[in-house]
């Protein structure tokens, strides 16, 4: 264990964001994992089913039919097109758009508490370098969505 009395500021800072990262990894492994799992339980329990034979001769009762629509299961979805569009319009642009509102909030943040320590200043301009980046690969996947369905649009309409 560490002596953090030894330690400079921009050490213990370095430090915590160490521990922040670990903990903000672990949150999102968790959230992911339980996601996944929820999501492979609501998987099984759609479908149709009866209940087991208990000897007789019969067939079991019927239960109850439990459906679970799709998220994605536009009508317009019916090729690969519409399917990236719709994944990029309907799921990552409004969830990107959140991580990103989050994320230059943070960077606000990250710039109010650096109080001109320079090297925190450093880490807030980092941040909000990154946060530009992912900004404009997010959107640089809408347009690039566009663009493909337009081309192949022009050329399916020309044939």
């Amino acid at each position: 264990m560490m002596n953090f009395s030894t330690l400079s500021d921009p050490e213990r800072d370095k430090i915590n964001e160490m521990r922040f990262s670990k903990k903000l990894l672990s949150i999102s492994v968790f959230s992911i994992l339980a996601f996944s799992l929820l999501s492979h339980s609501l998987v099984f329990a759609s479908g149709e089913g009866v209940t087991p034979d208990d000897g007789d001769g019969e067939s079991g009762t019927p239960l109850p039919t439990i459906t679970i629509t799709n998220p994605l299961s536009d009508p317009s979805t019916n090729n690969l097109v519409d399917f990236i569009r719709v994944v990029v319009n309907d799921i990552l642009l409004p969830i990107g758009g959140v991580v990103v509102a989050i994320a230059i909030i943070y960077t606000g943040f990250l710039f109010v508490v650096s109080r001109g320590n320079e090297e925190k200043l450093r880490t807030a301009k980092r941040a909000f370098l990154y946060t530009t980046i992912g900004t404009a690969v997010l959107l640089g996947a809408w347009t690039i969505t566009l663009v493909i369905k337009a081309t192949i649009d022009s050329i399916t309409t020309a044939s």
